[in-house]
């Protein structure tokens, strides 16, 4: 067995005895405003299910861009992006200019309705989940303050449960105005402690899409970025996958429980364990027969990995930092702290501890990772062999979403935006 079959074979292995292999974990980090802005551009390119990732760097005479997602390229992506880049370079062409003058143009107006249009399948779940939880909870006292604050916004909270349309439904005044909100209302009390982090968790994902344009906007108005924003150096990078042969589920379990009778046990309770088989099934294509057989795993590289390994951002003088709608997974931040030992500075925001099958290697020290990573494996591997307990899999969808400066004349502004966004749109479906 070559060492990549054998990484591969395990990495499958442990992923389906022990999906989360630890508490998720958020790094303290202090961001530039450059990297604030890849925050935001990760927000908006990010819908339903894909993961994206952003690395940008102002430099003095342009602004160099790298995206990434862990699927192909669509037309409409390519457009949407250049609408936002169109926005950027024309904004910045007039600056310097104040918020509330650059909030009143029509340009604006029309990203902040591609944002909510490409994200709404997204943001219909966000809400969702939101109304949810005002449902289950319409008594307690943060519940309220909620309800009265929307009100004050003019939202009918009588009919909020009943709004529950099918995603991907033409975006309606609610959706404008419940992102807005939603972005206010967080920023006036992020720090309430009063309130269950759940719910503020909530209410900052779906007020994150105006938060985010609203970011976009004060950026791009200001003097300081004028050059650079004139020459957006634009790169998005194509997936890149693989089919990776590896090892039957039964032959690698062996190798750890070489005596029959107890292999047999662990195959059983694993069996039994309904999230546990799942995965089983979902890796190896069923539990019976299919665990003793070779098989091929389709393979790509996660869409941090692909920024960091396939471009000139590797640096052991500065820090880079990559945005990603979602936390990193375990072997993400694993690779990541092995290239942070050989001397490179990188920042991200933090892993969730998930281990996926379809993980690739990096071109780049791929090797040495993969007998750096094995030890890892086998004790993860190993421990829950010598427990054989139930693996239970906590969700985690602290995704990131952009704060921005708290001033209450830009909420205002915003909710003006929300409105007039929402007016323009109608008025050219006529």
């Amino acid at each position: 067995m070559s060492e990549f079959t054998e990484f591969y074979s395990k990495v499958c292995v442990a992923r389906s005895v022990k999906f989360v292999t630890d508490e998720a974990s958020k790094e303290e980090i202090s961001l530039l405003e450059s990297d604030q802005f890849s925050r935001n551009l990760v927000t908006i390119l990010a819908r339903d299910s894909e993961v994206v990732a952003v690395n940008l760097k102002i430099l003095p005479n342009k602004c160099r861009v790298y995206i990434s997602k862990n699927s192909r390229w669509l037309n409409k992506d390519i457009r949407y992006i250049d609408e936002i880049k169109g926005l950027m370079k024309n904004l910045s062409k007039d600056s310097p200019m104040i918020f509330e003058q650059a909030a009143e143009r029509k340009d604006v107006f029309a990203l902040f309705s591609n944002v909510l249009e490409y994200c709404s399948v997204k943001l219909g779940c966000r809400l969702n989940k939101l109304k949810k939880d005002i449902k289950d909870n319409k008594g307690k006292s943060h519940i309220k303050s909620f309800l009265e604050f929307l009100e004050s916004y003019e939202i009918n909270v009588d009919n909020l449960d009943k709004i529950n349309e099918p995603f991907g439904k033409e975006i309606s005044k609610f959706e404008y105005l419940m992102t807005t909100a939603c972005c206010e209302y967080y920023k006036d009390n992020k720090n309430n402690k009063n309130y269950p982090q759940r719910f503020l968790g909530c209410i900052k994902k779906v007020g994150s899409y105006s938060a985010s344009v609203m970011d976009i906007v004060n950026y791009a108005r200001k003097e300081k970025y004028k050059t650079s924003f004139s020459c957006i150096d634009l790169h998005l990078l194509d997936p890149i996958s693989d089919d990776q042969p590896i090892s039957s589920w039964t032959d690698i379990i062996k190798k750890f429980i070489p005596i029959q009778k107890r292999f047999e046990n662990f195959k059983k309770n694993c069996i039994k364990n309904n999230e546990t088989r799942e995965r089983l099934n979902d890796i190896y294509g069923g539990t019976g027969g299919q665990l003793d057989c070779e098989k091929i795993n389709h393979i790509y590289l996660h869409a941090e990995l692909n920024i960091l390994t396939n471009t000139d951002v590797l640096s052991k003088e500065h820090n880079e930092f990559i945005a990603i709608s979602k936390k990193c997974c375990y072997l993400c931040e694993s690779y990541i702290k092995f290239l942070r030992s050989k001397g490179y500075k990188i920042t991200v925001s933090g892993g969730h501890k998930k281990l996926y099958h379809r993980w690739k290697l990096p071109d780049t020290y791929s090797s040495e990772f993969a007998k750096y990573a094995l030890c890892d494996l086998d004790q993860i591997i190993e421990s829950e062999i010598e427990q054989n307990t139930k693996i239970i899999a906590k969700s985690d969808s602290n995704g990131e979403s952009p704060d921005s400066d708290n001033l209450k004349l830009k909420y205002i502004t915003m909710k003006k935006v929300s409105e007039r966004a929402f007016q323009i749109k109608t008025n050219s479906n006529l």
